[in-house]
């Protein structure tokens, strides 16, 4: 599977913590496949705060936000989150997809 967490639920987990309405920090967004499906299932009453440190999978995550309102593209070293703590409301849930 190219995303692990659809990897998760298609292998059976029962609860992901992410549903309508669920804010989601998610950690690794890359150029925003997998969020945009999360973006999907949180719906309009959701947001995906979608952080990437990648200058050029940034630009794509930024580009495909701008078609999905619920997105919110960070692109910043998820290892510091003192330096984006201040686009981040209290969220739901957290996902991390970071490579290592």
């Amino acid at each position: 599977y190219r995303s692990k967490l659809a990897s998760c639920v298609y292998n059976g987990i029962e609860n992901i913590h992410i549903k309508p309405g669920t804010k989601v920090l998610y950690l690794g967004g890359a150029s925003g496949t997998t969020v945009s499906h999360v973006s999907d299932v949180v719906g309009p009453t959701g947001a995906v705060y979608a952080v990437e440190f990648s200058p050029r999978s940034g630009r794509d995550l930024t580009e495909m936000s701008k078609r999905r309102p619920n997105i919110v593209p960070i692109i910043e070293d998820a290892r510091y989150p003192a330096k984006y703590r201040m686009l981040v409301p209290s969220v739901d849930a957290i996902f991390m997809d970071v490579a290592q």
